[in-house]
C-alpha cells in the first residue's frame, strides 16, 4: 500500500502535524521507554504509589508488545493487592495520601493483563486463576443490594480471555459459559441519554470533517500554488461519504481493498456475535487481535472543598470496526469492554463520598469555630484523583483462522452514525501468524494512525492556515 500524505485541516485534530522535525531530536537514537521508566519505580512496596507505578510501567509495555516486560512488574503489583496498608493519613486528611491500589475496574484490568502474560507464557491454570481474580475485582463494584448482578458480571475483557483458557484446559463448558458473559453489557440509566448525545455530536463533527477535508485537497492539490503543493493526497471529503447500516456497522464497504492480495489469507472468519463467542470458533483460530481505542474515564476534584472524586467520560468515536487482512475483509471486532460503564457504576465510589463528605462538613463547620478556623483553613479534605492513566477507553476483539505467514491488518472505523471515519484508519505490517499454534497481538489504533508529514509538508501546512486543535471522540 502506498503511504498517503495527508493534510489535517483546521476543524480536525492535527496530531499529524505536530511530529517534532528530525533535526530538533536531542536523542542520536531510539530509547526503550521501559528502560527509563524502570528505574524511577519505587522500590518499597510501602510507598502509596507502589501499585499506580507498576500498573503505569506494565501497561506502557504492553503497548510496546513486551508482556515478558510487563509480567514482573504487573505481578509485583497484584501481590499487594491484598497487602494491609497503614492509610491513617488519608483517613485524617487528603484521599491521595491514601496507599493507592486502584478503583475496582482498575484491580480487574490489573488481573486481566498479568493473566494475559501467562497465557502467553502457556501458564494456562495461572491464567485462570488471574481471570477470576479479574472476575471477583468486578464484583467488588457491588455493594448495595438495589443495584443490578449484572454490573459485577459485566467484565467481558477477562470473560473473553478466561474463555479461551478453559478451553486450552479443556473444560468447554465453562467456555462456552464465560464466552456468553462476554457479551453482557451494563444496564446504566444515562446510557441513551449519552448515546443520543454522541450521536448527535457524531453528526455535527461530521459536518465539520467533510468542510475541513475540502479544504486540504483545493488547498494543498493546486498545481498553481507550487509552494504548497503536495503529491499524492486523497480528498478524503469523497471518503466522507458514509456508507451505514445496522448498529453503526456499514452495509455496503468495500469486501476487497484496492490492491489487495489475488486471494484472502483468511480461510474462516464470522459476522455475528453469537457464532464468535462461543469455543467452537474461537478453538478453530490463530489469530486473535485486541484493539484498544479511546481514552479512559478520567478523575477530577468535586464538592464543597474538593473532597468528592468525580469520573470524567472520554467519549471514544468509533463504534464499530472492520479488519481487513491483505486487503480482503475478514469480518469485524467485537466490543467486550467499555470503561466508562465500568466507572460509572461503582456502588464503592458512595461509601467513599460519604466519609469524604463528613470531613469537608467539619472542616467547615471548624472554619467558623473561635481558634480553630485558622487551622481548619489549612486542613486538606480534598479527594484523590490518581488513576491509571494509560487504560484505554474501550477494547474490541478480533479472531480468524488464518494462513500462516507474515500479513498485512487494515482497520476501518465508523461512528455511532454508521459514517466513516478515514482518520482512524489504522494499517499494520508484518502481523506474523505461525504455521501451529495462535498469535495475539495487542493494538492501540489512533487518529490520524495512518497519516504522516514530514517536516517541510508541516511548515506547507501551518503557513497556509492549517491550525491543530482538538476534536470530539479522540
Amino acid at each position: 500500500m502506498n503511504r498517503t500524505l495527508v493534510i489535517l485541516a483546521a476543524a480536525l485534530t492535527a496530531f499529524a502535524l505536530g511530529c517534532e522535525p528530525q533535526a530538533q531530536r536531542t536523542t542520536p537514537a531510539w530509547v526503550n521507554p521501559l528502560d527509563l521508566m524502570e528505574p524511577n519505580l519505587p522500590a518499597d512496596p510501602k510507598d502509596s504509589n507502589y501499585v499506580l507505578a507498576r500498573m503505569e510501567f506494565g501497561r506502557q509495555a504492553i503497548l510496546l508488545g513486551s508482556y515478558t516486560r510487563a509480567r514482573p512488574r504487573l505481578r509485583e503489583a497484584f501481590d499487594q493487592l491484598e497487602v494491609e496498608h497503614e492509610n491513617v493519613g488519608a483517613a485524617l486528611s487528603s484521599e491521595r495520601l491514601k496507599y493507592y491500589k486502584g478503583e475496582t475496574f482498575e484491580r480487574a484490568m490489573l488481573c486481566t493483563y498479568s493473566a494475559l502474560a501467562e497465557y502467553l507464557a502457556g501458564n494456562y491454570n495461572e491464567a485462570r486463576i488471574l481471570l477470576s481474580r479479574a472476575l471477583l475485582a468486578d464484583k467488588g463494584a457491588v455493594v448495595e443490594k438495589s443495584t443490578p448482578a449484572e454490573v459485577g458480571e459485566d467484565f467481558g475483557l477477562a470473560f473473553y480471555w478466561i474463555g479461551k483458557t478453559y478451553a486450552k484446559l479443556g473444560d468447554m463448558d465453562n467456555s462456552a459459559i464465560a464466552f456468553r458473559k462476554a457479551t453482557t453489557r451494563t444496564p446504566r440509566k444515562d446510557a441513551e441519554r449519552e448515546s443520543k448525545e454522541d450521536a448527535k455530536a457524531a453528526g455535527e463533527m461530521l459536518k465539520k470533517r467533510t468542510e475541513g477535508e475540502a479544504w486540504v485537497y483545493k488547498t494543498f492539490h493546486n498545481p498553481e500554488k507550487p509552494d504548497l503543493y503536495i503529491d499524492p493526497i486523497v480528498n478524503l471529503a469523497e471518503a466522507e461519504g458514509a456508507p451505514r447500516g445496522d448498529a453503526g456497522t456499514p452495509a455496503d464497504a468495500p469486501a476487497v481493498l484496492q490492491g489487495a492480495a489475488p486471494a484472502s489469507p483468511v480461510r474462516r472468519s464470522v459476522d455475528k456475535p453469537e457464532e464468535f463467542f462461543t469455543p467452537a470458533f474461537q478453538t478453530a483460530t490463530n489469530l486473535v487481535l485486541t484493539l484498544d481505542l479511546g481514552r479512559c474515564p478520567y478523575k477530577y476534584l468535586g464538592g464543597i472543598s474538593g473532597e468528592k472524586t468525580e469520573f470524567g467520560r472520554s467519549p471514544v468515536c468509533p463504534r464499530a470496526v472492520r479488519v481487513y487482512i491483505d486487503g480482503h475483509y475478514a469480518g469485524p471486532a467485537f466490543q467486550v469492554l467499555d470503561l466508562w460503564d465500568q466507572a460509572s457504576t461503582q456502588d464503592r465510589i458512595g461509601e467513599k463520598e460519604a466519609a469524604q463528605t463528613t470531613k469537608a462538613v467539619l472542616r467547615e463547620v471548624l472554619s467558623y469555630a473561635p481558634y480553630a478556623g485558622s487551622m481548619a483553613s489549612h486542613w486538606d479534605v480534598s479527594g484523590d484523583i490518581r488513576h491509571w492513566t494509560t487504560l484505554p477507553g474501550k477494547v474490541f476483539v478480533f479472531a480468524a483462522d488464518v494462513a500462516p505467514g507474515p500479513h498485512t491488518v487494515r482497520l476501518e472505523m465508523y461512528d455511532i452514525n454508521g459514517s466513516r471515519l478515514p482518520r482512524w484508519t489504522n494499517t499494520y505490517y508484518g502481523i506474523g501468524v505461525p504455521k501451529t499454534g495462535e498469535a495475539y497481538v495487542s493494538l492501540a489504533p489512533w487518529f490520524d494512525g495512518d497519516n504522516r508529514l514530514g517536516p517541510d509538508d508541516v511548515r506547507k501546512a501551518m503557513n497556509a492556515g492549517a491550525n491543530p486543535a482538538s476534536t470530539y471522540g479522540f
